[in-house]
């Protein structure tokens, strides 16, 4: 079976490429590319310009069907109206891949979608492939397939996707000039054909790629997206910046792209459970990129902070705490050989190490505290701050490392505060080229290591939780009976809506599919009249709440429709008359409910977003949760440890911490809530949304009291069984 390596691998190794629309006039497009390919020393390049017989030295063609030599490449740098019929030529020579530069389409408008549309539909019928419009293709130091700026011949292991022609061309022209080569790259565009996801996938099983950037502004099919980065970094680091996040950017991105932004918040988790390392900016993807690809990935987020300046020890330390890195105490046996290795006076022994003025009057402190940092068994990684010149520096680095680069067991980092502001500034590439990640700034250091550790932790867990999943799928073969026999329960509750027209389940109704699941919800009783009333009373016992249970019975307690703390079967009579009788005069059942104890709230839900399928969702609830938007968002499904760590991730989550007498909320039974959540939108893709609000932690257990589950439509399922 031929594999995606397979497919795509023959793009990134052509023997003769077309330039179409060639031209040998200074400020033109076709120039660029002509010096381009004549720079790299590609040797079969054939210019195509019905205008010229020669360009720079180079014979050229009329069209593409007149080159007597096959055509594995071409790249079409015409204007816009001339590239589908260069496309249609280029099908009928029988040429593989097309690149095609030209502007103009499905990010300018309907005419420009309609014929992008169908250059694809072109190449789909005759067997080639499409890389763009809207890019600048293809780099390849290995093949010699340039790009504009000239990066560089030296093959590498970084490979690269981006759907930005000038990021691609910037980032490998900057990286390049600093030591750091490439394997591939490729600018994607306008996607009408190949997309990020398909050469994502291709770098994941590339075995010259160790290290993947990529820069995205949207994602066609989220989920295949998802699914492919986190197979992917499973292997390989993901560095990746995306642009179009706000509703301003999402407008650019459509301006620049064609393509459609997702939701900033839940693009974030699905990222974050994929494992990718989102950054926010270019300087902050070079940051990521010398760290992870000159370092061995830390055991832990356990840091060592060797500091010349005192003051800066102090802030760095603070950063690293506040991003979640721990900054532990040394043991006796290291504290004894720092001791014995630094002056006297003014220096600390401490985490972090003060180096004080001998740093600069006896350079070798460097080596020596990073020397015996990288043997401490309490420390994962290594940050040397130095005031010192960079060269001695880098040397000393290269001592206390013993030369090991990549192959150490630690990473190690530099800040470099002798040169100025700029991350690419010679005395940053001198460490740079010896294989140390510098900086010219603490924490961009500290942020990069903190990348690292976080990445560390995604492979290791998400090996184990792939562990874990075959195990079980060999024992059992078969999805659990418990979770069979909900969804049976679920798809009943779920067709008998549908079956009366309705996209939303009553309050029973969501609460009674949710039990189906084992999500603890609070007792209730749906009552119809004055006497099931009574009765549903007293089986529940005062004191109750009293609900509309209707549909389109949302906002409630806006609309005056739930009566809480009812201690009276008169209070209860009397709000059951007011609520069962406020639907336009027509006469509406009621739930009578448990009244749940407990000041803290949180929301819990699923949504079916448009790009990624069902997603999961906790945050800080009550009635500012629309307003104060504490939420964290995965890609169903989720295990137990990832959802613990989206509640980790929200910024009121102390209180969920004993507080004010109350006892720690059971944060691992608030995780199995969101864990089955998932499971219940794997097994019914047709749920649009799940929406548990309040979800009170009464003592230490969290219940739902109110949930609404709103239908649409039926497709497959986007989850894994």
């Amino acid at each position: 079976m031929k594999t995606i390596f397979d497919e795509l691998d023959p793009i990134f190794h052509p023997r003769s490429v077309a330039i179409i629309g060639a031209s040998a006039k200074p400020g033109k497009v076709g120039r660029l590319f002509m010096d381009s390919f004549i720079y790299s020393g590609f040797r079969e390049v054939y210019p195509v310009n019905p205008g010229n017989r020669e360009i720079l030295g180079l014979p050229a063609y009329p069209s593409v069907l007149s080159i007597p030599y096959p055509v594995d490449m071409a790249i079409v740098v015409t204007p816009t109206a001339a590239a589908l019929p260069a496309v249609r030529e280029c099908v009928a020579k029988g040429v593989r891949t097309i690149v095609i530069n030209t502007a103009g389409f499905a990010e300018s408008g309907d005419e420009g979608k309609a014929l992008q549309e169908e250059m694809a539909a072109t190449v789909r019928a005759g067997g080639a492939r499409i890389i763009g419009p809207n890019c600048i293709g293809v780099y390849c130091p290995a093949s010699r397939l340039p790009f504009l700026l000239k990066p560089g011949m030296t093959p590498g292991a970084v490979g690269l996707v981006s759907q930005s022609g000038f990021f691609a061309d910037h980032l490998t022209q900057l990286a390049t000039a600093n030591g750091i080569a490439f394997s591939k790259a490729v600018s994607c565009g306008n996607e009408c054909d190949l997309n990020a996801t398909d050469f994502l996938r291709y770098l994941g099983e590339d075995p010259d790629t160790r290290t993947i950037v990529a820069y995205l502004e949207g994602i066609k099919d989220g989920r295949t997206f998802y699914d492919a980065a986190r197979e992917v970094s499973l292997k390989k680091p993901i560095i990746l910046l995306r642009g179009g996040l706000t509703e301003g950017g999402a407008r650019a991105a459509v301006s620049h792209t064609g393509a459609l932004a997702g939701a900033r918040a839940v693009w974030g988790g699905v990222v974050r459970h994929a494992g990718i390392i989102a950054v926010r900016s270019f300087e902050e993807v070079l940051d990521c990129l010398y760290a992870f690809h000159l370092q061995p990935l830390p055991k832990g987020n356990r840091i060592g902070i060797i500091s010349g300046p005192g003051g800066i020890a102090v802030t760095t330390t603070d950063a690293c705490l506040e991003m979640g890195m721990s900054v532990p105490q040394f043991s006796q046996a290291t504290a004894g050989k720092l001791r014995a290795s630094m002056p006297l006076v003014g220096g600390s022994v401490a985490n972090p190490i003060d180096l004080s003025l001998a740093s600069i009057l006896g350079p070798h402190v460097h080596r020596d505290a990073a020397r015996i940092l990288l043997e401490e068994k309490n420390v994962d990684m290594v940050l040397v701050i130095s005031a010192i010149e960079a060269e001695p520096l880098r040397d000393l680095m290269l001592e206390a490392a013993g030369g090991r680069g990549a192959e150490a067991e630690k990473p190690i980092a530099a800040v470099v505060m002798t040169g100025g502001s700029d991350p690419s500034g010679h005395d940053c590439r001198l460490l740079i080229d010896a294989g140390i990640p510098a900086y010219p700034d603490a924490l961009r250091a500290a942020k990069a290591l903190f990348r690292m550790a976080e990445y560390g932790r995604f492979k290791k867990r998400a090996t184990e939780e792939m562990t874990r999943i075959t195990r079980k799928s060999r024992a059992t073969g078969r999805r659990p009976a418990g979770r069979a026999d909900a969804a049976r329960q679920a798809r009943a509750i779920i067709e008998k809506a549908a079956g009366e027209g309705r996209r939303r389940l009553s309050g029973h109704e969501s609460v009674q599919l949710l039990r189906a699941y084992a999500i603890p919800v609070a007792r209730e009783v749906e009552v119809h009249s004055l006497r099931r009333l009574r009765q549903a009373c007293a089986e529940i016992g005062f004191p109750v709440a009293i609900k509309a249970a209707w549909p389109d019975a949302s906002h409630k307690t806006d609309r005056g429709l739930v009566r809480l703390d009812v201690r009276t079967m008169r209070e209860a009579l009397a709000a059951f008359t007011r609520i069962a009788g406020a639907r336009k005069g027509i006469w509406g059942p009621v739930l009578v409910q448990e009244m749940v104890g407990g000041s803290r709230e949180l929301i819990a839900g699923l949504i079916s977003d448009p790009q990624f399928g069902p997603c999961v969702m906790v945050g800080m609830g009550g009635v500012f949760s629309e307003v104060v938007a504490d939420r964290s968002f995965r890609a169903a499904p989720v295990d137990a440890a990832e959802a613990l760590d989206m509640i980790g991730e929200l910024e009121r989550r102390a209180v969920l911490g004993p507080f004010r007498g109350m006892p720690a909320c059971d944060l691992k039974k608030v995780a199995d809530l969101v864990v089955r959540l998932g499971t219940i939108g794997c097994d019914h893709p047709d749920i649009a949304e799940i929406d548990i609000n309040p979800l009170i932690v009464s003592g230490a257990v969290p219940i739902a009291v109110d949930a609404i589950i709103a239908l649409g439509k039926r497709q497959a399922s986007a989850g894994r069984p």
